[in-house]
């Protein structure tokens, strides 16, 4: 089989992308990748035989300008994806969302391609809505998926995964009875400085016998890194940081709380791996959806949520000591969010597809 794939802008697209381009290599299938310059930034490791960047833009866009520049790419986009998908004789599409997705499943339509599409959030996306219409299948990962239309087979499959955050479930949760307390914080792009500001000195105004303990991990970009780093060390706190971790689930698997935005792929892979969480939904995502997405944690008792209006030091700080001063319920919390999402998403994906490809799909 050869297999396109459709993703691209952030981590929480490409992710799930590359897990299915994983699962589709160990099937002995082609895959093509369709992504914007954004989504190249995430291709490392990623297992496509062939890869083509498209022009993307917001299917949003506000202003007659804006939207005149969106159309113009689009158009481009399609243009560009049509070409690719004839010369690769792609037998099937699936997008998983994010700019460069459009392009490329409209055009995959135009010409007759089964598509497929794989939804991450608790939210239809946007780019996501363009192709649903047309498409064979909408797979989405949370238990409930918002603006979800009719007319279309719709299946819960979870989020597919990286293989890494696969492995990083060999690690069991260490309750941190005593001992080092470590910390993970990653903010991604639209919450590293932020999360400088606040997690950094809320911290470092915890009580001597926790802070004492501390073990961070702070992904924090190059403006804040200097700041940040003699916060740290003015409150002797022990902390590594750096504006990018490559084996970010291997350090989720090794911290006793994580700090994260609730992106699909974060949450996801806190769920996979099993981890307690402080969750700050991205305030100005696309139709709230990160809020949604951190319902499913904070549910289940194994996250506690602070939304962006209510982040401050002094609000960061009365959480974080509230927590780990409970080692026991940092362990049930982790308890609590292992296995919230389905589990073994590429491989059912995958199924999907080749159903897809051979018409035995029921709509």
């Amino acid at each position: 089989m050869k297999l396109a794939l459709a993703a691209g802008g952030t981590g929480g697209h490409m992710f799930p992308a590359q897990s299915l381009a994983e699962e589709a290599k160990a099937r002995g299938w082609s895959v093509l990748l369709l992504t914007d310059a954004r989504g190249k930034r995430y291709t490392d490791g990623f297992p496509a035989d062939h890869m083509v960047e498209l022009q993307a833009a917001s299917p949003s866009a506000r202003g007659l300008l804006a939207k005149a520049k969106a159309a113009v790419a689009l158009l481009g986009g399609i243009q560009k994806a049509s070409g690719a998908l004839k010369h690769f004789e792609a037998d099937a599409v699936i997008g998983f969302g994010g700019y460069p997705s459009a392009p490329a499943m409209l055009a995959a339509q135009r010409r007759g391609i089964p598509t497929g599409i794989h939804e991450q959030n608790a939210v239809l996306g946007r780019a996501n809505r363009l192709a649903v219409g047309k498409a064979g299948f909408l797979a989405h990962g949370f238990p409930v998926l918002d603006r979800s239309p009719s007319g279309v087979q719709i299946v819960e499959v979870g989020n597919p995964v990286r293989q890494a955050v696969h492995d990083a479930t060999m690690a069991a949760y260490a309750s941190p009875e005593s001992g080092p307390l470590k910390v993970l914080v990653f903010g991604g792009s639209q919450g590293a400085s932020l999360f400088a500001r606040i997690f950094a000195p809320a911290m470092a105004a915890l009580p001597a016998h926790l802070r004492q303990r501390l073990l961070v991990t702070h992904q924090v970009g190059e403006d804040d890194h200097e700041a940040a780093a003699a916060i740290y060390a003015e409150a002797g706190i022990e902390a590594e940081l750096a504006p990018f971790f490559k084996d970010l689930p291997a350090r989720i698997a090794g911290s006793h709380l994580v700090i994260a935005r609730s992106g699909a792929s974060s949450v996801s892979e806190l769920s996979v791996i099993g981890r307690p969480s402080v969750l700050v939904p991205l305030k100005i995502a696309m139709d709230d959806h990160q809020r949604m997405n951190a319902e499913v944690l904070t549910e289940a008792g194994a996250a506690e949520r602070i939304l962006e209006d209510d982040l401050t030091v002094e609000s960061a700080t009365a959480t974080l000591t509230s927590l780990l001063s409970e080692p026991q319920r940092l362990t049930a919390m982790a308890e609590a969010a292992k296995g919230r999402m389905a589990a073994g998403a590429a491989s059912t994906l995958a199924d999907l597809t080749e159903k897809l490809v051979a018409g035995d799909l029921s709509r």
